[in-house]
């Protein structure tokens, strides 16, 4: 999908010579949360599109929403409005630091659940009843999941564990809702402190972990290491910055699935303070007068990025956000544009960003579409064709018939179904049928089960149905 922006910024560039202001497309509130701290500490993806639809319409985000609860939210208008439900890691009802991805328009969340007076991590489908998958097993207390899923459909989970007795990171591999491979200790270092993992995909099929070191038996302790998985083989650990004895904290990964270079954000006290430092990507950010912490960044390549941090330089919690363009860009400061409120914890995917907001409880869990620059928002409905497939009735009882369509500025054409490979779905992202149609009418009463079901036909966009008994 990336691959596609690019080439629509190729075309806007002779066209379109004019810069978007820094300002949001539109932003709204996803929903209410009795904790600060809504949109943090689990430092992988809060909000997540549907990349295969253009433009994105679909969303899904995740928020902790008290001590032990954690919501899932949906928007099918592109964040404008939004529906909110409970979501718990466990059976025994509880929740925390939730991270998310998305493939074939299923959404998969990560968190930890407490089991046995501890923490262990757990993977659900919010759309499906199946019982939660429980991923780590150890000794010791499994926290802050991170997640991201390759075209495979392997899930790979990285979470921070003290089980040695020190915080080490572990990750391990899935497949929803059957099986978990045998986890691996990244870090195993007996002497440090490895917390705060962060995961992503770039260069193709690299799976990249990052996280904070502190080992107190150097004389330099700070460090950000990464190590990354290909063909089956972890790399050696390679040290993205210090070793140092100057602080680092927090390091995110940019959301990416394979189709760009490794891009990341930590905070740096090379100044006796903590700034967001910028790791590769475009030049984002600036030095203020107060501490900036939880940097995020969303880039592509040397086109465009977005980087967020909370900042205390005026005196109160605000997030400041820096747009950069090939062609310019543009910065402002959260309480300009959102409110005179406290600000906290920014986490961004793509052009998407979501934060808490307020003072006091019940806080705001917020969200704002930047939208892409250099007039790609406006080439979304003038240069892309979007196919859709289509279902009715939804939910059914035992049949339905198909529809697809093609949508354009110019025209809408409506194509016969017949000869065309329909492949059906589960939850848990498992093809169950796979057939040629040789009409558009169906009866699938006798064939499936009830419950959620997702059709699809190579070139279309899936749909969801529901088979009612």
């Amino acid at each position: 999908m990336k691959k596609l922006y690019v080439f629509l910024l190729v075309i806007a560039f002779f066209f379109i010579q004019t810069v978007p202001c820094a300002a949001p497309l539109h932003y709204s509130e996803i929903g209410t949360t009795y904790i600060n701290y809504a949109t943090a500490y689990s430092n992988g993806y809060k909000v997540v599109p549907v990349m295969n639809q253009f433009p994105e319409n679909v969303l899904y985000a995740v928020y902790s929403y008290n001590e032990d609860t954690c919501y899932f939210a949906y928007s099918d208008d592109r964040g404008v409005t939004w529906s909110s439900q409970p979501f718990f890691a466990t059976l025994f009802g509880n929740a925390h630091f939730p991270s998310l991805d998305v493939i074939d328009s299923l959404p998969y969340i990560v968190s930890q659940g407490d089991s046995a007076g501890k923490g262990e991590i757990f993977l659900k489908c919010p759309l499906d009843w199946c019982t939660p998958q429980r991923i780590s097993y150890t000794s010791g207390h499994s926290t802050l999941p991170s997640i991201v899923i390759d075209d495979s459909f392997n899930i790979h989970i990285v979470w921070q564990d003290d089980t040695p007795g020190n915080w080490e990171i572990y990750y391990c591999c899935a497949h929803y809702p059957t099986s978990v491979s045998d986890t691996v200790n990244l870090s195993s270092n007996s002497n440090a402190s490895d917390i705060y993992p962060s995961i992503s995909i770039y260069n193709g099929d690299e799976v990249h972990v990052i996280w904070e070191r502190y080992d107190p038996a150097t004389y330099s302790p700070y460090s950000i290491v990464d190590r990354y998985l290909s063909n089956g083989n972890w790399s050696e650990e390679d040290t993205l910055a210090g070793s140092t004895y100057i602080p680092l904290h927090h390091p995110s990964l940019d959301f990416c699935h394979g189709e760009d270079l490794l891009s990341a954000a930590w905070e740096d006290s090379t100044l006796g303070k903590f700034d967001a430092y910028f790791y590769q990507g475009n030049p984002v950010g600036w030095t203020t007068s107060g501490d900036s912490r939880y940097p995020v960044i969303s880039t592509i390549s040397t086109v465009w990025s977005y980087a967020y941090w909370e900042d205390n330089s005026d005196g109160y919690d605000d997030i400041y956000a820096d747009l950069y363009y090939f062609m310019g860009g543009g910065s402002y400061k959260f309480r300009d544009v959102y409110g005179d409120e406290d600000m906290h914890y920014p986490n961004v995917t793509n052009c998407y960003v979501v934060w808490t907001q307020g003072n006091s409880a019940p806080y705001s869990v917020m969200f704002a579409c930047e939208g892409y620059p250099i007039g790609v928002e406006e080439s979304q409905t003038l240069n892309v064709t979007i196919s859709k497939l289509k279902v009715h009735p939804n939910p059914f009882t035992t049949s339905i018939t198909i529809t697809l369509s093609t949508h354009s500025a110019q025209e809408h054409e409506s194509t016969n179904a017949q000869g065309k490979e329909l492949k059906i779905y589960d939850v848990s992202g498992r093809v169950i049928r796979s057939f040629v149609l040789t009409t558009n009418h169906l009866i699938l009463g006798t064939d499936l089960q009830p419950g959620i079901y997702f059709l699809k036909v190579n070139g279309y966009k899936p749909v969801k149905v529901v088979k009612l008994k």
